[in-house]
Order: structure tokens, then sequence, then C-alpha cells
């Protein structure tokens, strides 16, 4: 140990190290309370968006929705861009706002998924130069 460094403990008074000790409680509380907060946010988020997605399912959109999910679990790298065409096939691009846009949120989702599993950066939007990929065609389509 540093010699000064245990001198200049022994020469805090007991009670500003008691001070120190309760700020640091509270600090810790405070982060505690602030990630269950977070938590129970999430958890929210996911049940309201549990619950988007299954009233959707039940709608009139929901078997074109059911064989688009199924899509997004077989969906790879090489097989995105066959995205494009089935969103035209399947007439999203008409559905209602709410819709396009769940539509929209379960693809961009599966995308990250599948660059994630790849090792690739989850978003890589092209350049001024390069054409525009699978997720940036879908939101235009989808708009």
């Amino acid at each position: 140990m540093n010699a000064f460094l245990d001198l200049a403990e022994r020469q805090i008074p007991a009670t500003v190290k008691a001070r120190r000790r309760a700020a640091e409680t509270r600090r810790e509380r405070a982060r505690e309370k602030a990630f269950t907060e977070r938590d129970a946010q999430f958890q929210t988020w996911q049940r309201e968006h549990r619950e988007q997605l299954d009233a959707a399912l039940a709608g009139p959109y929901g078997e074109k929705l059911a064989a688009l999910l199924g899509a997004l679990e077989s969906l790879t790298l090489e097989t995105a861009d066959a995205l494009i065409q089935r969103a035209h096939a399947d007439g999203w691009d008409a559905a209602d706002g709410d819709t396009r846009f769940l539509v929209l949120r379960l693809i961009d989702a599966a995308i990250v998924r599948l660059r994630e599993r790849a090792g690739l950066e989850p978003f890589a939007d092209p350049m001024f130069d390069r054409p525009p990929d699978a997720f940036l065609t879908l939101r235009g389509v989808l708009r």
C-alpha cells in the first residue's frame, strides 16, 4: 500500500467517512431504481408490441402476416432482396399505416438479427454512390 494514502485515510474524521458511505449508498440505490424502472419499461414495451402483433394476426391481414413471419424465419443474407418482391406481391403497400409500420418493424428486426448472426453491423446504410439495400427499398415501398 501507499503510506501517504494510509496516513490520509487515518486523518479523515469518522463523520466524513460516514457521510461518504451514506452518499455512496444513496447513489447505489438510485442506480438500482433506474435499472428497475428501465426493465419495467422494456417489459411494457415488449408486451405492447406483442399485443399489437397478436391483434394484427387476428385481423384482416392475419394470413399474409403469418406467411411473412414464416418467410422472415428462413431469411438469409442472399434472400433478403426477395423480400422486396414478396412485399409487392402480398400488397403490403396497400395496407393501412399501422399495419405497414408493423410489417416494416418486423422486417427490420429480422434483418438486424440476421446481420448480427453473420457478424456484421446491425445497420449498414449504403453511401451516396451505392444503391439502397433491401430495408431502405422496403421502407420506400411501405411509406
